[in-house]
């Protein structure tokens, strides 16, 4: 905190005993001087999961342990059953198989390579130094670019094909998705006997 200026009036008036005001320290201290009226709902920002129930309109405030335990368990019973959905939707789809046989054919490769580079430092012979490093260094670029180029494939390629089923899958009612799930699991049965 800065100190004021001593030919400051305000300093002036506190040194002399004159306070015509009050000063708050800081803003944070600042409080309303009287409570919200009854229409208006006073939401904490504390936290990202109070501001996303806060704009769903499920404030837990008010609640006993146990209704509180009893909401959130069924909210996470909706999640579940959302992602549940959205996995099976992206089973259905043709390109999100092909670009995750992509994604994973590019992280093996940047396995393979890193691998290759450990044997050849602890089994290669240390005739021929100058060649095995560039060697070395060559295998941990092509490690390095595809394992960082399959993660950077499924944030643009694979990323957009899973939100958007998300977004059908929360955009469908609770008994569609019962029944999608129903339906999936029917076929596996009958696939199974």
């Amino acid at each position: 905190m800065s100190t004021r200026n001593p030919m400051n009036k305000r300093s002036q008036a506190q040194q002399s005993g004159e306070v015509s005001g009050f000063t708050r320290k800081s803003v944070a201290s600042a409080k309303p001087a009287r409570s919200a009226a009854s229409s208006v709902r006073v939401v904490p920002a504390s936290s990202k999961e109070k501001r996303r129930q806060a704009q769903r309109g499920e404030s837990l405030v008010g609640l006993s342990k146990e209704e509180k335990r009893a909401r959130k368990k069924e909210q996470r019973l909706r999640e579940d059953r959302a992602y549940a959905v959205s996995n099976e939707l992206l089973r259905g789809e043709p390109e999100y198989k092909s670009r995750r046989r992509v994604f994973w054919a590019l992280l093996a490769v940047g396995i393979v390579a890193t691998l290759f580079v450990w044997a050849m430092m602890v089994f290669a012979p240390s005739g021929n130094a100058g060649t095995m490093q560039i060697a070395q260094i060559a295998g941990l670029v092509v490690a390095y670019a595809a394992i960082i180029g399959s993660f950077i494939y499924d944030i643009v390629r694979i990323r957009p094909l899973r939100n958007d089923a998300r977004s059908r899958a929360e955009g469908m009612s609770e008994s569609k998705q019962i029944a999608l799930l129903e339906q999936v699991a029917a076929e596996r049965a009958s696939k199974k006997k």
